[in-house]
Order: structure tokens, then C-alpha cells, then sequence
């Protein structure tokens, strides 16, 4: 999962923050890439086609408000779930839409309400897909807990309330090798875990982790063994690894280059299964590191690039080749992008490019 923040959010319950989380840069079936960046009104889509890539589509939608959520599932179906404006107050809802096949329109937006019934804005979205395509989103509540709804082949099952309090702004969800869905949620004393008994079932609480997550990065990945890792920073700005399926305890992999968004992907290097974490450790700088997946004993160094832009949020995402692409957002409307070359000397990158 891939988070980035475009400006410092508020939990005052107004529409002061926005936020892009998730997986915004996508690979479709046909192997091409798609990214996405919110604006007011609207969702703007760039797609990657055979000759290049395209200026941004706008995905407009009433009311909506520059906070998205991505999310995309082994059928490589792209999930939108953004934040809509539902009057003139300050009342909010999430709504949700589909893209099946790149570049083409996505189907609707569907109203999921919200977890309080009707309310203002109480945090930013989480969401992940599930081995049989269903969607399963994540929000903080009007009470300081969290709530979520899953998806049925009959559209959408209630919100279940998932309890806590003092809930952290980020969470983290991804979906494990039994093709079910984790949820992490930080607290002010520790980090719950949330894991399915059962496909599409409701969210049972499964483990804690007594830390405390800094706010700005924090995020899941699937990795070898089907088990989940989380990856957040301490505050002594360091980014520990939790997988709760494979240890109890949360391990120190390497000290942060920066205090915003990580971002994290699995990519093949040098014929090995590696994990990529990317953050930005200065202005319009990407700094990026990779590990063999599950093997964080083995360390973990940065290598730092410049995209050119004067700031930006990364994402990271997987081609069907197992390379990985990088994108960076600048001014919200300013895609770079950068690309795994073939090597069989490690992790080397080309160089940023912007698209447009």
C-alpha cells in the first residue's frame, strides 16, 4: 500500500485535510500503467498507452472533495473510494467507484455513507480487495474508533464498528496470501490488528503491538509466505517491520530518510524476491531501499534520486514483468516517473522522466 499526503490533515471534524492513500499507481492486465491524484470535484487519471501516455482524464464526480483512496485486487480492477460533500454544511460521505480495464470509464459512484450514519468528515479511507474481488474499506469514526464496510455480491454489507478510541489518522490494509483482507490501526499506545475468519467475513481484533506509530507513514504489504508486514516509524524516526503471522514483535529495519509517506512494493532483483520501501527525503528527492521479502536481518541502505520537481509524493507499483515503476506527484497535476532497469548488478533505477 501506497500513501500520500498533500498537505497536514486535522481531526477537528472539518474539510481542512486531503490525503491520496493507496495503491494510485496501478498495472492493468495488459501490463500498462494508470495513476490517479484527487482534486476538487474530480479524480485525475493519467493512462499509459502503447506510444506513451496520455494527458489526464477527469473523472468528475459532484461534490467530491481531494481525498481518494486506491485500491486494486488480483482481477487488477482499480478501486476508487473518495470523499463527497452531500449539502452545504459540513456533512460527508464516502462513495465508490470501479475502473475494469485501463483507461476506459469507470462505473459510477455508489454512495457508502457514513459510519455515524450521517456526520462530518472523521478521517481518511482505507481500503483493499479481497481474493474474490470484494471490496473492503476502512474509516476512522464520529467516536475515535473504526468502522468498515465489505462488499457482497448483493452490494454492501452494513458498517461494522470495530471499536477503539484515540485512532491515529493513517491506516493500513492489505490482503494476505489466503486472500483475505489484515487491517493495522494505530493508536495512542499501540497498534491493533485486525484479521477475516472467514472470505468476506466480518473483522475480528487478532493481536496488538505495544508502540506507538509517528504519524505520516504507515503501511502494509503481502509478502512471500502469504503472511502481512507493516512498516512504520517510530519515534526516534525509525522504520520498524511488524508481520504479526510470522513474529509477535516488531523488529528495527533502517533509520527513516524523512518524516513522510513510505511506500512499499515487492519486486524481482537480480532473480530474488525483494521488498522496496520509497519516501521522500528531501525536496523532489526519492530515496529508495530494498531487502530480500521477509529477510530484514539482512539490512537495509537508502540510495537517494532526484526527480527534478520541487516536491513531490512517491508511489511505488509492480509491472507484470516484476520491475518495479516509481511515479512522484508534483503540484498534484505533475507526474514523474522512473523505471527498474534490467540488471544483474542490484537496484538500479533510470531516470526520472516527467509525463506531464
Amino acid at each position: 500500500m501506497a500513501t500520500a499526503r498533500t498537505r497536514p490533515s486535522r481531526e477537528d471534524g472539518t474539510l481542512g485535510a486531503s490525503l491520496l492513500t493507496g495503491s494510485w499507481l496501478t498495472c492493468g492486465k495488459e501490463g500498462l500503467f494508470s495513476a490517479y491524484a484527487p482534486v476538487e470535484g474530480a479524480v485525475l487519471r493519467w493512462t499509459e498507452g502503447r506510444s506513451g501516455w496520455s494527458e489526464p482524464d477527469r473523472l468528475a464526480h459532484d461534490g467530491l472533495t481531494a481525498d481518494l483512496t486506491v485500491a486494486q485486487g488480483v482481477d487488477r480492477y482499480v478501486h476508487l473510494v473518495g470523499i463527497r460533500r452531500t449539502g452545504s454544511g459540513d456533512e460527508v460521505e464516502l462513495t465508490h467507484a470501479v475502473q475494469f480495464q485501463t483507461g476506459r470509464p469507470v462505473l459510477g459512484w455508489t454512495s457508502l455513507g457514513h459510519p455515524n450514519r450521517t456526520g462530518p468528515w472523521t478521517g481518511h479511507p482505507a481500503a483493499a480487495v479481497d481474493a474474490d474481488g470484494r471490496l473492503c474499506v476502512f474509516v476512522r469514526n464520529g467516536g475515535g474508533g473504526v468502522s468498515c464496510r465489505v462488499q457482497s455480491a448483493r452490494g454492501w454489507r452494513g458498517w461494522q464498528d470495530l471499536g477503539g478510541a484515540r485512532t491515529g489518522d493513517l491506516l493500513a490494509a492489505a490482503t494476505d496470501g489466503a486472500g483475505r483482507v489484515q487491517l493495522f490501526v494505530p493508536g495512542a499506545r499501540a497498534i491493533r490488528w485486525f484479521t477475516q475468519e472467514e472470505d468476506g467475513g466480518k473483522f475480528v481484533l487478532s493481536g496488538q503491538l505495544d508502540a506507538v506509530a509517528a504519524p505520516g507513514a504507515f503501511t502494509a504489504l503481502a509478502t512471500s509466505s502469504g503472511s502481512v508486514s507493516l512498516y512504520f516509524l517510530d519515534g526516534g524516526g525509525v522504520v520498524n517491520v511488524w508481520a504479526p503471522g510470522r513474529s509477535p514483535y516488531a523488529h528495527p529495519l533502517v533509520q527513516a530518510v524523512g518524516a513522510g509517506p513510505l511506500v512499499a512494493t515487492r519486486a524481482v532483483i537480480g532473480g530474488y524476491d525483494c521488498t522496496v520501501l520509497a519516501q521522500e527525503s528531501g525536496p523532489g528527492r526519492v530515496s529508495f531501499t530494498a531487502h530480500p521479502t521477509e529477510q530484514e536481518s539482512a539490512g537495509a541502505w537508502w540510495s537517494e534520486t532526484d526527480t527534478g520537481a520541487p516536491s513531490v509524493v512517491p508511489a511505488v507499483c509492480t509491472g507484470t514483468d516484476g520491475r518495479m515503476v516509481a511515479a512522484a506527484l508534483a503540484d498534484r497535476h505533475q507526474l514523474w516517473l522512473t523505471r527498474q532497469k534490467v540488471s544483474d548488478e542490484g537496484f538500479l533505477l533510470d531516470k526520472w522522466r516527467k509525463k506531464m
